[in-house]
């Protein structure tokens, strides 16, 4: 754990985190209401979900040129699985975004990405802290982009929240706190351990 310039704690942590990367023209069209209710971040959450079906679609047909059984055997899934998530409420919805490994803190975040990115781009995070608490959707500014060293063509972007509702900087402030107070236990623990 470090401090940063902005005076807030940042923490490494695996936590629910899906995004949607925006050029500026879109981030313009389309402007995030200044208080998400649960209807509309789930809206935005399955748009995002329409949208990897239809990537899914598009590789199943081209798999279907060279093997038919396999993109029968793959559309079968997609199937199963978009049925699954019709029937899911939004509080099981909340609990399918992606855990994802993060930088976090109470004004901003950092994330890897495999999608190419300009610093002019915006970032729509739904990120999900705490367990009993609604998700947070916010709009981000791109403030640093570091090509990953692993080979996969992907970049580490830290973001700065645009707006973050003082409700939404609480829930991020707490979760922080708590895994702080978690990770310190952890190393009283095995200090403990390593001195008996």
């Amino acid at each position: 754990m470090r401090k940063d310039q902005r005076s807030y704690y940042r923490i490494d942590v695996i936590m629910p985190c899906s995004y949607r990367i925006l050029t500026l023209q879109q981030a313009e069209e389309t402007l995030l209401p200044s208080s998400p209710d649960s209807k509309y971040i789930e809206e935005y959450f399955m748009e995002n979900l329409s949208q990897l079906d239809e990537q899914i679609n598009e590789v199943i047909s081209h798999i279907n040129q060279k093997s038919s059984l396999l993109a029968t055997a793959l559309t079968a899934m997609n199937s199963k699985i978009n049925f699954v998530l019709q029937t899911i409420d939004e509080k099981q919805l909340a609990r399918a975004i992606p855990q994802r490994l993060v930088n976090l803190s109470g004004g901003g975040i950092a994330i890897d990405v495999v999608e190419k990115v300009q610093l002019t781009d915006k970032v729509d995070l739904l990120i999900k802290p705490l367990q009993n608490e609604s998700p947070i959707l916010v709009r981000c500014d791109i403030v640093k982009i570091t090509p990953l060293t692993n080979g996969s063509g992907g970049s580490s972007i830290a973001l700065s929240y645009q707006s973050l509702s003082e409700d939404d900087r609480r829930k991020l402030v707490y979760f922080i706190q708590a895994k702080e107070i978690e990770f310190a236990q952890k190393n009283r623990d095995q200090d403990l351990t390593q001195q008996s």
